[in-house]
């Protein structure tokens, strides 16, 4: 016996159907959709919703279910076209990581008759009247590819105590989206998206930078997410980067509260900055080598001390390989704060 929640035309109907009970050709389709769902999908979280999604006349299928043991927030999409046999294929896969972020959660997925498609979700309890709704648009190029490519992403943030005035929503289209191609469905993954983030901090990145990025999670432990701006400035050393860190208020805005302005670590001793992983107060630097310096990497740690309101270095650790040059299983290298003492992340270096 299994369970989905089946969307069609704005209203959820809970099918509940076995393999040897299916007579209508809807519950046909739920049950082939059942067999791509993971062993390890949530019932309760696992959802389909049905429209025309490439202009075929056929309907077709948005999947979506969150997975046992990920981070609560992690949504799965699947995009599913049916063909004219009955067969369904896997087209395309995103990771969302938006719900349960700033007081929304996910509501629903609407496909409009121009097979583009609307992820949705609100507010609730304090924050009734936030909304964010992600819109795709569906193209098909020459050749018959299907490519669902972001049209609008609208965000408004509301609280009934500290934000009750009417808000101006932030707004991102496709041409904020710089051609770095997190415009694709299939590209939104976790830390890729960062146009939004970067147009809640917009007044504080400088009309300078060659590079930006901006990643968000949980700095200090509390009820918002926060945001980590990287960027580099044009005629700076290329291995000069910026760190700043917003702390998300109880209003929907981001407050400035630390900087580092100094790291040069990108392109030093064969590694490259990778990415940022924020996580329960803790934030690390990473960082990885690439060619014949493959296999090395440096981790910079830092954690959140609720005594100094600020920052410290938790641990660092690094190795370095050589595809000519080592000799032998590679030495990693780990200090923490008892090698190095208390150091403020804005006194890094």
């Amino acid at each position: 016996m299994g369970r989905l929640n089946y969307a069609k035309n704005g209203t959820t109907i809970l099918l509940f159907c076995c393999f040897t009970s299916c007579l209508s050709q809807e519950i046909l389709l739920v049950e082939k959709v059942k067999e791509l769902v993971p062993q390890s999908a949530i019932p309760s979280e696992t959802q389909i919703f049905v429209g025309d999604l490439n202009c075929d006349g056929i309907e077709d299928i948005v999947l979506r279910f969150k997975v046992i043991n990920e981070p609560i927030e992690n949504e799965h999409f699947y995009i599913l076209l049916v063909k004219n046999n009955g067969t369904i294929k896997l087209q395309e896969k995103d990771i969302f990581s938006f719900d349960n972020k700033n007081g929304m959660a996910f509501d629903t997925v609407t496909i409009s008759k121009d097979c583009g498609f609307t992820v949705m979700y609100c507010g609730k309890e304090n924050t009734i009247g936030s909304y964010r709704k992600i819109s795709f648009r569906y193209h098909a190029d020459e050749l018959g590819n299907h490519y669902w490519i972001l049209n609008r992403d609208e965000e408004l943030f509301q609280h009934k105590v500290f934000a009750p005035a009417p808000q101006e929503p932030i707004v991102v289209i496709q041409s904020d989206m710089r051609g770095i191609g997190g415009e694709y469905f299939g590209n939104i993954k976790e830390n890729l998206y960062d146009v939004m983030l970067c147009m809640k901090i917009k007044n504080y990145i400088p009309d300078s930078t060659s590079e930006c990025r901006a990643y968000s999670g949980d700095l200090n432990r509390d009820t918002f997410d926060d945001i980590i701006l990287r960027f580099k400035i044009r005629n700076e050393s290329e291995n000069r980067e910026h760190f700043h860190l917003f702390l998300g208020q109880n209003n929907g805005t981001y407050k400035l509260v630390a900087k580092n302005d100094y790291l040069e670590l990108d392109g030093v001793d064969g590694t490259v900055f990778d990415k940022i992983v924020i996580k329960n107060g803790y934030f690390s630097l990473e960082y990885r080598g690439y060619g014949n310096t493959g296999g090395s990497y440096d981790i910079i740690t830092f954690k959140y001390s609720e005594t100094d309101k600020n920052w410290l270095l938790y641990r660092v650790g690094s190795k370095f390989v050589h595809r000519y040059f080592t000799e032998g299983e590679p030495t990693e290298n780990i200090r923490t704060q008892k090698d190095f003492g208390k150091i403020l992340f804005e006194d890094y270096r």
